[in-house]
């Protein structure tokens, strides 16, 4: 298994996340957070999140996705910005839609009268 993840965003940046090692710390600074599992060697995304506190939170769903999604691994990407972390989780959600994740909400279609 690979302990590093390279997530691709809308914008066309890449992101890389460090695979947590069972028995490893999980930080306390903020962050961004996957949660994967394995399909045919590929790393599927489960879940996508962003926190400012890693050790409390990344973990809050980790045995619902295990149970419900086939979660395997987590992946952090260390970012003590707020802003920074919530575009970089917008970016990617913008492109897969994990299956823990709600879909994006598509703006309403005004109806226009002929």
């Amino acid at each position: 298994m690979r302990d590093l993840l390279d997530v691709k965003g809308a914008s066309g940046a890449v992101y890389r996340f460090s695979r947590l090692r069972e028995g490893s710390p999980l930080s306390a600074m903020g962050g961004n957070y996957v949660y994967a599992r394995e399909k045919a060697g590929v790393l599927e995304l489960v879940y996508a999140a962003e926190t400012e506190n890693l050790l409390r939170e990344a973990q809050t769903k980790w045995a619902g996705a295990v149970e419900a999604h086939g979660a395997q691994h987590l992946f952090t990407r260390l970012n003590i910005s707020e802003r920074v972390r919530k575009h970089e989780n917008e970016d990617i959600l913008a492109v897969v839609t994990p299956s823990m994740n709600e879909p994006a909400a598509k703006p309403a279609r005004r109806k226009t009268s002929d």
